[in-house]
């Protein structure tokens, strides 16, 4: 059964007329947290995604104030990223996937692939949901390491998988109240009804 987790990664800092914000996203009852950072710059939250017997994808969510990097936008965070990935693959590609905005905050989204890391025997997909919003940039991957790849093989990920990311990546909603008219938050359903 699937359950919303408002994740109260919201950033530590006065907000004048606002109420904090906070990101909704769905979690299935089998993800595990497994890593977290918590500090008023910055906020980490790590998940264990268990996809069958032999496979764990991992999903990331992560907050850091406007302040640690002013004027960064969603578009120069995942050009990072893809930088980063670029340089630790020994090939790697990205493409876009959406840019627009969402609830009103300016959001990025991108597919990403590490055909094999350098020195590994492993490659990665990735995608990266990248968020504006009042008090900083938040940023969602979901990862899955797979077998090494050469130029000449597709990426191995079903479409499947990525038509699911999709699905979660989109469902991941920053909101700052749910009275709220510029960001609204989901209203909740009453327990039995």
């Amino acid at each position: 059964m699937t359950r919303r987790l408002a994740l109260l990664l919201a950033a530590g800092l006065a907000l004048a007329a606002t109420a904090e914000e906070r990101l909704v996203l769905p979690t299935p009852d089998a993800w595990t947290r497994v890593d977290g950072v918590e500090s008023p710059s910055l906020r980490r939250a790590v998940f264990a995604v268990p996809v069958d017997e032999e496979t764990v994808d991992r999903l990331s969510v992560e907050w850091f104030a406007s302040e640690l990097a002013p004027g960064t936008d969603p578009l120069a965070v995942t050009e990072l990223l893809a930088d980063g990935l670029r340089r630790s693959c020994l090939r790697a590609e990205d493409q876009p996937v959406h840019a627009g905005l969402e609830n009103g905050y300016p959001v990025v989204v991108r597919l990403m692939s590490c055909a094999r890391r350098r020195g590994g025997e492993e490659g990665e997909i990735l995608m990266v949901k990248a968020i504006q919003g009042n008090t900083g940039l938040w940023t969602v991957v979901r990862a899955r390491a797979v077998p090494a790849f050469d130029e000449a093989e597709e990426v191995p990920l079903e479409e499947a998988v990525v038509a699911d990311w999709s699905r979660t990546l989109r469902d991941v909603l920053l909101c700052d109240d749910t009275a709220s008219e510029a960001h609204p938050c989901p209203v909740e359903p009453v327990d039995g009804g």
